[in-house]
């Protein structure tokens, strides 16, 4: 059995090689991504579900990172991508941006927007402690779901659809360019293994961190900027997706372990299977139609979660 990080690192870079795979074969038809197919299957794989692959990938890494952040940081094993309210801020940019602006672009820009005002909002509990700061992620995410509750219902018929549609998680209409959504992932990524060390001595306790001379309020900061950029693009481009940032960086721990420099490309690579799965899931089941991706990464999680809780508390048992 393979024991060492690296290969098991090999083992989430195969699993997500596998999944972009199935994924481009997944759909309405079953096409071989390495075999020699029609015309038309070139067309599809080139214009149609290779973009897509892509930009789920790129949103599960995205959401997956910014998980393992914040369990970090709150050193709680609930914690989410979506737990300073952050997704909250964006459905309220998008829904405005839907009801005002219109045009395929309008919900990523009200989005990332809406994300930024969110992330601004919570800053100023940063400094006052992780318990502090995750109940000022809970009001507020509280008061954006109220304020979405309050502009959906001013919604016409048209406007109301696609923004529920873009709600449950709708990686099809994704406007972002992929190579944006990859260099900000790289770029986060390297920051997060660069502080790798000090991630893993503060999931240790901040008291102890503090000891050994790490700057726990800025280190709190640096990693609330994270979660909350990578969670803001992640949201721009999907909607919201839910369960991929809270169960992989918990399935991840169980197959490598807690060092961040392996934790975080891992769930990063883990996080990017899992959704283009999902995504894939939901285009095949009730082909020709699909299903919104937010609901199969809920039905794939659940279960999921459930079955890592009952592992975990048998390995530490």
């Amino acid at each position: 059995m393979m024991q060492s990080p690296w290969s098991r690192l090999v083992i989430a870079a195969l699993f997500a090689a596998g999944s972009v795979a199935l994924g481009l074969a997944m759909g309405e038809r079953w096409i071989d991504p390495f075999g020699s197919g029609s015309p038309m299957d070139a067309v599809i794989l080139e214009s149609l579900r290779w973009p897509r692959v892509m930009s789920a990938a790129a949103v599960g890494a995205l959401l997956a990172m910014s998980g393992a952040w914040l369990q970090t940081l709150v050193g709680n094993p609930l914690a989410e991508p979506y737990i300073l309210g952050v997704a909250g801020s964006g459905s309220v940019g998008a829904i405005i941006a839907i009801a005002l602006i219109g045009g395929a672009i309008a919900p990523a820009v009200g989005a990332f927007l809406g994300a930024v005002v969110g992330t601004l909002a919570v800053l100023p509990f940063v400094r006052l402690g992780p318990t502090r700061l995750l109940l000022a992620g809970v009001v507020m995410a509280a008061l954006w779901g109220a304020m979405v509750a309050l502009a959906l219902s001013q919604l016409g018929d048209p406007e109301l659809r696609r923004a529920v549609q873009w709600m449950l998680g709708d990686l099809g209409s994704n406007q972002l360019p992929n190579w944006l959504l990859y260099s900000a992932g790289a770029i986060a990524l390297v920051i997060g293994i660069a502080l790798g060390r000090d991630l893993d001595r503060l999931a240790l306790g901040e008291v102890h961190a503090a000891t050994l001379g790490i700057s726990v309020g800025w280190l709190r900061f640096v990693l609330v900027l994270l979660a909350s950029a990578t969670t803001g693009l992640a949201v721009a481009a999907a909607g919201t997706v839910g369960f991929v940032g809270l169960i992989v960086p918990h399935a991840v721990r169980l197959l490598i372990g807690s060092p961040h420099r392996f934790l975080l490309p891992a769930s990063a690579l883990c996080g990017a299977g899992l959704l283009v799965l999902a995504d894939a899931s939901a285009r095949a089941i009730v082909a020709p139609a699909e299903l919104p991706v937010g609901v199969m990464t809920a039905l794939l999680g659940v279960p999921t979660f459930l079955w890592l809780l009952v592992r975990r508390s048998q390995w530490n048992s």
